[in-house]
This record gives C-alpha cells, sequence and structure tokens, in this order.
C-alpha cells in the first residue's frame, strides 16, 4: 500500500511517536479495528546492529506468535484482537532489490505442517519465546512484492484470536534470495513494527485455553517443554491507543 513518511529512522523519539502513530492508523484503516497501539519495532541492515543482536534477515519460513504471547499482552477483557506487522524500507531513496520478504499463503498451509518451536528474541537480555516454524510441502503458495518503493509499506497478519483454524491465523513468511537480484545491489534495510489490534468482536472466555492446547508439551522424544514464554523486555506501550476520529 502507498504510506509516505518523513521520518529520520535514526531519531528514536521520531520513531517512537510519530511512526508508531502512523503504524497504528495503517493498520486501523485496513483491518477496521476498535483501537490499535505499535508496540515495538525493529530494523533489518544485514548484521547485527549491536553483538549478540537483531539486525540480520529472518531467512527461515516461520510465525513469529503463538497463542502462548496472550499471556504476555495487555488487551481489554473479552475483546479479540490481532497482531500485525507494517513491513517498509528505510532507504529514502531506493526500492528494496536483496533479501525481500515472501509471505505463504494461510489458505495453502495445513495445521500439520506446523511446528511449535522453543525460541529466543535477540533482545538485551534475551527473551525466550515459542514460535512456529513451516514444513514445506509443494501445496503451499507464496508470495512476495517486488522493488517495494521507500513510500510503501506492507502490513500482514501475525495473528488473530478470531480465526479458529491455526495455520489462517497466522502468516508465515521469510526473507530470501531473489535469483534475479543484481549482484551489486544494496543490502536491504528495513524496519519493521508490531502493532497490536483490538476488535469490536467479544471475546468468549474459554477461547484462550483451548487456542493454547494446540501447543504441544512434550518433545517429539518424549521429554516434556517446560520452556517459558517471557514478556518481551522490548515490548512497551510507547505508541498511544489510535481510534477512529
Amino acid at each position: 500500500m502507498d504510506a509516505p513518511i518523513d521520518i529520520d529512522y535514526g531519531d528514536h523519539d521520531s520513531v517512537v511517536s510519530r511512526f508508531y502513530d502512523h503504524c497504528a492508523e495503517l493498520v486501523m484503516a485496513a483491518t477496521g479495528c476498535l483501537s490499535a497501539r505499535t508496540m515495538q519495532h525493529e530494523f533489518r541492515v544485514g548484521a547485527p546492529v549491536w553483538p549478540g543482536g537483531a539486525g540480520t534477515y529472518a531467512e527461515k519460513a516461520h510465525a513469529d506468535l503463538t497463542p502462548y504471547v496472550e499471556d504476555v499482552l495487555d488487551i481489554p477483557d473479552r475483546r479479540h484482537f490481532g497482531v500485525y506487522n507494517v513491513w517498509r524500507s528505510t532507504d529514502p531513496l531506493r526500492a528494496i532489490e536483496s533479501k525481500p520478504l515472501a509471505m505463504c499463503d494461510p489458505a495453502t498451509v495445513s495445521p500439520g505442517d506446523m511446528i511449535s518451536s522453543d525460541g529466543r528474541r535477540l533482545t538485551e537480555p534475551s527473551t525466550r519465546v515459542v514460535l512456529y516454524h513451516l514444513v514445506h510441502d509443494t501445496a503451499q503458495c507464496w508470495h512476495f512484492f517486488p522493488g517495494m518503493e521507500p513510500g510503501e509499506a506492507l502490513i500482514f497478519r501475525q495473528y488473530d484470536s478470531r480465526i479458529e483454524d491455526p495455520a489462517s491465523r497466522v502468516t508465515f513468511h521469510t526473507a530470501f534470495n531473489d535469483p534475479t537480484t543484481r549482484d551489486d545491489a544494496p543490502r536491504r534495510r528495513s524496519v519493521e513494527a508490531r502493532v497490536a489490534a483490538v476488535f469490536a468482536e467479544d471475546d468468549p472466555p474459554e477461547r484462550k485455553s483451548r487456542y493454547q492446547a494446540e501447543i504441544p508439551t512434550s518433545y517429539p522424544d518424549g521429554r516434556p517443554s517446560s520452556w517459558p514464554y517471557e514478556r518481551m523486555v522490548d515490548w512497551g506501550a510507547s505508541g498511544k491507543h489510535c481510534r477512529p476520529a
């Protein structure tokens, strides 16, 4: 979608104020939600932005959020919610060429293709999470947007509590090597913001536990899994709630 913004991504205060509000407004316009709040952002430059930290490209098909995330999000009681990524270039002069982002059509993913995985987010300190990885199947259909311009943004669903089907509730995505990329293309410089959206629909009280029961409680070899899902240290409340005018 066209979403121009004139901002210095090196100015932290501008990012967590103007850019956060901008992303929340984009999600509201795209989803029709009651309110939206940008919780966090990450820059991708193809290398760690600090030793051992994030900044590299995620090059395995994955979905960042599982039903366990519901234990660490502040959502109004009895309201359905979603989490969305707003993904875009931070280079004001160039379209994205290298390592574009591909997304798998949720309608072509079956629950049997999904693997629940222990993981760590590269925060300081690191944060333990549970995410999904994807087993390849020839029925899966992937899409990407070549040559995304600096004034464009991509919005995709990370999680939607209204959707019963686990495979449709999330969007599997990954950076990939586009074989048409020229050899001297610059590294992709991008930012992704995670936005929580609250919907009008009532959320039945038993729904959360039913979703969380989808996650296995043991490893394939039978060992019990006691990996905790921790509150994200970088998921703050910096962005204010945006509501329709």
